[in-house]
């Protein structure tokens, strides 16, 4: 008989491949039979080839058998177009870490396996052991448990290159993830539909970028009816190909098992009798998989909406054909393909040209938000989907995304980004460092941030937050977006085989460059979302990012829910949040203080131990981040890991001085605006303190009226500042100078028909450079009197010259912002109350607070 399998199957983010088309696993667990007179567990090869044809008529395309088999069962498989999925059995019953000759014994049999059937067409793959127990796991511990799985995987994979390889684990040791598997293989019996898919979407944000099967699933037929097990297959493949996995193995064949040494009688998971009797379970099974190829199937979605692809490429040329080619190649029923050219000067436009079913817009170059709102407003679909000029998406990717908008109360949905295969081992490092975009959930299905390369929102949401902001040039764009759309009461979904494949930058000169893009964004975002953001400026995050697990010597170790006595059913692994110590480490504020003392131990030896051992602190985070990037095999030596530390080292540098330049730019009102002087009445002069103002109103208008006013002043006149997000004490926040910002504060006391006193507190704020520079001088003027021989007078008086400078610097700020207010209210319509004069003392019964959306024609708009 000739052979039907020519080629191997092959692993691609979370699907599988036969060439260039998906291969989905319609599996089989077969055997183990009673033992032959050559050790076999097959059975006989009459009885294999009658079982092989009633399964292609099923339209299975893998079975699963649990010992090496005989080479004519290989063959028989071939002929018939199977593919066999090998497990390899050895004593993982016994304490098999503690002897070095066990393990020796258990390599040296995974070696001959593999070795006795390395290229044979009829393989798939090998899973190099079969659910270890939860108690002998947490015996033995976790991470010695993976280390060694992940040695079975390398020393398998070197006697055949080709053949996949995994490992079967269990939802009681569901933390056994080898990072070196081609795909993730998980045993579960779960007999509730809804459980069962909120598991497996667990289980797919657990394993991250690798294909994810089920090993067994089945149902007794003994303790439940035939219709029963009918049943809860059917359902079992519909929720399979639901959740996006990439395939499953039915337990089993046939009711016909033997092992341990011995016939079981007493179960019965076959979807056929001992004596190849089709159950009921194999029509059903039939039904759902009698599709005579192997590709991905699909069910029908709910709605199919017609989408909007909006891609933004701002000189681009250089993936722009790929990313075109992908959209054409959808599989969805209604979108268009719109393409905004942000100004670029390559040859975008002459790629764009080569495809005709592309809609293209060309605009000057006014950055990202701008590009995707100028996208937006030419789109025709109730759905906006975006994705970026520097990625390649699936086939199914609009399938995924809008199966999962439809299936909630979403108003957009995301999904993961994937890195394609590195050109060289520099793309490689540069693929694995910290910093590159990626999603962060807050739960299996629920999002909290979402990358801009991989979004769909519904229309309604996006006018309804007014679309993107335009101050995100380069990145950001998608934060601030997720987090408005969060902070009006809707929800972001997540589906993890939505993917798309992004490029990472190709050189190390444009990952810093991307770096530096990103501190930048997350300065401006600090502007608007000052409570996401932590002293040391970086955003904290409530979700968090899923994915294997490594459990590592210093930071970032995983915790693991055993179960009282380690025998829980379901022991969870959950990531360790965010490392606080791990971000000061390695941020650029400590290193500059660890600067500050290297130099300050040139006056002081006593301190010169200290920067030592905090540059060592730095050096570990990095370190610790080296031993767990995952790094594309083939180029992962030590010459990349060791560029993997450096990049982690230096990547919070970069984003920090970014970050910092950008606050110091941004946050600064150019001088001139300060020195500027508002033209007031003289009965409006500023009088009294400059921390307190009081203004009072008999037509109702209250401080949401001064505040408007106060806004347009700023846009009007050049000022920079922040409007409280809901999450500050204080309604503005004014930037000043290179010293000091001001914090606005309101309050309005409503004395009833319609009169209002509202008051203003003003309060200085040290801004970041004050305290840098403050501190450097006092730790100079201590140095210099611990030092000298008398009191040094010059020293005291420069640093008290120092403190006066700043003094009159801040009160400066204040009077100037005084100004601004007194203008305001004027604009408003209020008039200035000072202590001197009486304040009507509020009517008892008469008080009545408006709404804090109260409007009225004449009052100005709020930000928000």
């Amino acid at each position: 008989m000739t052979s039907k399998t020519n080629s191997r199957v092959r692993p691609a983010a979370k699907f599988f491949f036969d060439g260039d088309k998906k291969f989905f696993v319609k599996g089989v667990t077969y055997g183990p039979f009673e033992p032959d007179r050559e050790g076999n567990y097959l059975g006989r090869p009459e009885q294999v080839e009658v079982d092989l044809a009633l399964m292609c008529q099923v339209g299975l395309n893998v079975v699963r058998i649990y010992h090496s088999p005989p080479r004519w069962f290989l063959d028989r498989c071939d002929a018939a177009g199977m593919r066999v999925l090998v497990t390899l059995p050895w004593e993982k019953h016994v304490e098999f870490l503690r002897e070095r000759a066990t393990r020796k014994q258990i390599a040296q049999n995974v070696r001959a396996a593999v070795k006795a059937h390395a290229g044979h067409p009829a393989i798939f793959g090998y899973l190099v052991g079969n659910e270890i127990s939860s108690t002998m796991a947490r015996w033995l511990g976790a991470n010695r448990v993976i280390e060694f799985v992940e040695e079975l995987i390398r020393i398998g994979r070197a006697s055949d290159p080709g053949a996949l390889f995994s490992y079967a684990t269990y939802p009681p040791t569901e933390y056994l993830l080898p990072q070196n598997s081609d795909f993730y293989c998980f045993n579960v019996y779960l007999h509730n539909q809804r459980e069962f898919e909120a598991y497996l979407l667990r289980l797919q944000n657990l394993t991250g970028e690798h294909p994810l099967i089920l090993g067994e699933f089945g149902m007794d037929t003994i303790r439940h009816s035939q219709t029963e097990q009918a049943e809860m297959l059917g359902w079992h493949i519909d929720s399979v190909v639901k959740c996006g996995l990439a395939g499953t193995i039915l337990f089993t064949w046939t009711d016909e098992w033997f092992t341990g040494g011995q016939e079981i009688t007493d179960w019965a998971f076959g979807i056929v009798t001992r004596d190849r009797k089709p159950k009921k379970a194999f029509y059903a099974v039939e039904e759902k998989l009698r599709r005579s190829d192997s590709a991905l199937p699909h069910l029908p979605l709910p709605r199919t909406p017609f989408v909007s692809v909006i891609v933004c490429s701002y000189n681009g040329a250089r993936t722009l054909a790929a990313c075109l080619e992908s959209l054409g190649k959808l599989n969805y029923p209604a979108y268009e393909v719109i393409l905004v050219d942000d100004g670029s000067s390559d040859d975008t436009a002459r790629v764009a040209a080569q495809f005709p079913s592309v809609r293209y817009i060309h605009q000057a170059n006014h950055g990202l938000s701008h590009a995707r709102n100028t996208g937006a407003a030419a789109a025709k679909g109730d759905v906006f989907a975006y994705t970026d000029s520097d990625c390649m998406v699936d086939a199914d990717w609009l399938y995924y995304l809008i199966g999962a908008l439809v299936s909630g109360d979403y108003a957009g949905v995301g999904g993961p980004n994937i890195t394609p295969p590195a050109q060289n081992w520099i793309q490689a490092c540069v693929a694995a460092a910290p910093g590159g975009p990626s999603h962060v959930l807050l739960t299996d299905t629920i999002a909290e941030h979402i990358p801009g390369c991989n979004m769909a929102f519904y229309r309604w949401a996006f006018d309804g937050v007014g679309g993107f902001d335009p101050e995100y040039r380069k990145a950001g764009d998608d934060v601030d977006f997720c987090w408005r759309i969060q902070q009006a009461g809707w929800v972001v979904g997540f589906s993890p085989t939505a993917i798309v494949w992004h490029y990472r930058r190709f050189t190390l000169r444009a990952f810093l460059k991307q770096q530096d893009g990103y501190g930048e964004a997350e300065s401006l975002l600090r502007f608007k979302h000052l409570i996401f953001f932590g002293p040391t400026g970086t955003a904290k995050w409530r979700g968090q990012i899923y994915g294997p697990q490594r459990f590592t010597w210093f930071i970032g170790r995983p915790v693991i829910y055993h179960g009282i006595f380690g025998e829980g059913f379901f022991q969870s692994i959950y990531p360790t949040p965010q490392s606080d110590v791990a971000a000061y480490l390695s941020s650029i504020e400590w290193f500059a203080l660890t600067i500050f003392l290297f130099g300050l131990g040139i006056f002081l030896p006593a301190l010169r131990i200290v920067p030592y051992l905090m540059l060592g602190g730095t050096l570990c985070v990095a370190l610790s981040y080296m031993v767990r990037a995952q790094i594309e095999p083939k180029f992962d030596t030590v010459r990349a890991r060791l560029l993997v530390m450096l990049l982690a080292f230096a990547q919070p540098l970069v984003r920090g001085f970014s970050r910092y330049f950008t606050w110091l730019r941004f946050k600064r009102t150019p001088a001139n605006v300060i020195r500027r002087h508002e033209d007031l009445p003289e009965r409006a002069r500023s009088v009294g303190s400059l921390s307190r103002r009081a203004f009072w109103s008999e037509q109702g208008r209250d401080r949401h009226y001064l505040l408007g006013a106060m806004f347009e002043l700023l846009e009007e006149e050049g000022w920079r500042y922040s409007a409280d997000s809901g999450w500050n004490e204080w309604d503005i926040q004014i930037y000043g100078n290179f010293w000091w910002s001001i914090a606005l504060q309101t309050v309005t006391e409503y004395h009833g028909a319609g009169k209002c006193l509202t008051r203003v507190r003003l309060r200085s704020r040290l801004v970041t450079t004050t305290v840098i520079f403050s501190l450097i001088a006092l730790s100079l003027l201590i140095y210099r009197e611990l030092n000298a021989s008398h009191i040094d007078l010059w020293s005291i008086g420069a640093y008290l010259l120092f403190l006066l400078f700043l003094w009159t610097r801040a009160r400066a700020l204040k009077s100037r912002v005084a100004e601004l207010v007194d203008v305001a209210a004027l604009r408003a319509g209020l008039q200035r109350v000072t202590r001197k004069q009486k304040i009507p003392k509020p009517v008892a019964g008469l008080e009545s607070e408006p709404a804090v959306n109260a409007t009225d024609p004449a009052a100005p708009n709020l930000p928000g």
